[in-house]
């Protein structure tokens, strides 16, 4: 099992499929409502409490898992805010809400298309170069501004809401959520395509460095 601090407010989890056989489960079957997952849960917190400084005492939390083809998972924990302060063993605590969202390679495209804009090239290919590694299947398109700003559109990933915090949000490290219309508007008029299909898979092979 192993804790990685992403910030105060996120966890990322990653588990072997060895760490769950320890719980007599499997990524597909984790679910809340079993006592096996819910151990598991408060193990993770516990360890993550006084391992990394991960506390979400009293908060309730968003978690989303990511099944990984070696029988492991991904788990992203997002403390959403103050719960129930009442301890856990009294059975009164609100419960955790769990999650369970498939990987992204079998929905990509269920969504409406995203956009995001870079400052400089590199940042946009460094984006196309890991989303190519995670292997997206989505439907791509990158184009230049007359802002000297680049953009990049992207199937799968709505932006105008929540963007979830999965295999994707790195992608606001490098860039910034944009307005989908008011962007194809605007470049319509100001600005001109790098790569109108299949961006990701083709800039995805450029360095970034």
């Amino acid at each position: 099992m192993e804790l990685i601090l992403v910030n105060e407010s996120k966890l990322k989890v990653m588990l072997t499929e060895e760490d769950l056989e320890d719980f007599a489960l499997k990524a597909e079957e984790l679910d809340y409502s079993n006592t096996e997952t819910k151990r598991l849960f408060w193990d993770i917190l516990s360890r993550a409490k006084h391992s990394v400084g991960f506390n979400t005492d009293g908060m309730r939390v968003l978690v989303q898992l990511f099944p990984s083809r070696a029988g492991g998972c991904e788990m992203y924990i997002t403390k959403l805010g103050i719960g129930c302060t009442e301890q856990r063993e009294s059975g009164d605590s609100e419960q955790p809400q769990l999650h369970y969202k498939p990987s992204h390679r079998t929905d990509a495209g269920t969504v409406g298309p995203g956009a995001f804009g870079f400052d400089r090239m590199g940042r946009m290919l460094t984006v196309c170069h890991r989303l190519r590694s995670i292997g997206y299947g989505g439907k791509s398109a990158a184009y230049l501004g007359d802002d000297r700003r680049y953009y990049l559109f992207l199937e799968g990933l709505d932006t105008t809401g929540y963007l979830p915090l999965d295999e994707y949000s790195f992608i606001t490290e490098y860039g910034t959520r944009e307005n989908l219309e008011a962007l194809r508007r605007f470049l319509s008029e100001h600005g001109k395509p790098i790569c109108q299909t299949g961006a990701v898979e083709q800039l995805g092979v450029l360095s970034a460095f």
